[in-house]
């Protein structure tokens, strides 16, 4: 596994459909990390936050860049509008996160993410073509009856600005999952990096029209955590192991992050889950092991290398 995770990343090879799965359901993890880096913040607001979080995302892609000059250099070939398109998705989904934490509850904003597998499922049957097999169904399922578990004894819908924010972010992690399987000649690399100069500038716009970036040392360095290794390690895991799975599963490996992140939080600070959060958590990972065991373990899986036009030639 991870033989083959090195050679892939540096353009050597392809991933099974069962390594992309591991690869998806390990970023979700790396993501997780957020919510107890967000939740141990003290002064710095959701801007300062996001800069700092955007900024040491850019340097540790940087970092990657530099390693790999020697062997397989990082190339910006084949990057196109849909990669930019999807990279600016992708910041925009980061800051939904944290806006919408600042101003819901997380098991509102947990609860509307689970509607991320419906919309990667029909934009990628339209855009890519790709057929919604049945386990894949049936997953989604068993993923809205977990989160439904987890929020249903205690959902506190917050400000309506919140929701709203909360709501936008299945339909980003969607698009983006979509856009990138269109886009499967991109380096990993480069989305992130992109991505992550994009949060990073227009989040320091901002918080330099709010009274500055002038932050604690502490909030500093959980910024810097929840951006340099949470994204910094995660997204190029998704980008690469999104690849060799189909649009619709990968929100589904991607619950992982809904089932630790309260979990973390639970260790440090201290919020005590309730019981509906942990039954409906294992449910949901049930479903993304599930997926995972049920991946094809050898045969890699060709992602599209373009979208399936919208209307027939011969229309």
């Amino acid at each position: 596994m991870l033989r083959a995770t090195r050679d892939a990343f540096v353009g050597d090879g392809s991933l099974t459909e069962r390594q992309g799965a591991v690869l998806v359901a390990g970023s979700g993890v790396m993501f997780s990390l957020t919510a107890i880096a967000h939740a141990a913040v003290e002064d710095a607001s959701d801007f300062q936050f996001l800069t700092y979080r955007g900024l040491s995302t850019t340097a540790a892609m940087l970092a990657l860049v530099a390693l790999r000059r020697r062997h397989r250099p990082v190339v910006l070939t084949g990057v196109t509008a849909v990669t930019w398109v999807a990279s600016c998705l992708l910041a925009g989904t980061s800051m939904l996160y944290i806006l919408a934490l600042s101003r819901t509850s997380a098991a509102t904003t947990l609860f509307l993410l689970a509607a991320a597998p419906i919309v990667a499922a029909l934009l990628g049957w339209v855009w890519l073509g790709e057929r919604v097999v049945r386990s894949t169904l049936t997953a989604i399922a068993v993923t809205a009856v977990g989160v439904g578990i987890t929020v249903g004894a205690g959902l506190e819908v917050g400000s309506a600005v919140g929701l709203a924010l909360a709501g936008l972010i299945p339909v980003t992690v969607g698009t983006y999952s979509v856009l990138m399987r269109s886009a499967s000649q991109v380096d990993p690399v480069v989305p992130t990096l992109i991505a992550g100069s994009v949060l990073g500038v227009g989040a320091t716009i901002v918080a330099l029209g709010q009274g500055g970036i002038v932050v604690s040392l502490r909030d500093a360095a959980l910024a810097c955590t929840s951006g340099g290794v949470a994204l910094g390690f995660g997204l190029p895991m998704f980008n690469l192991g999104h690849r060799s799975v189909a649009a619709a599963r990968v929100p589904l490996l991607l619950m992982t992050e809904v089932v630790l992140a309260p979990l973390w939080v639970w260790i440090w600070p201290g919020e005590v889950p309730s019981p509906a959060t942990l039954v409906g958590g294992a449910v949901i990972l049930g479903a993304v092991v599930w997926l995972m065991l049920g991946s094809h373990p050898d045969a890699p899986v060709a992602a599209p290398s373009s979208p399936v036009p919208l209307v027939p030639d011969d229309a």
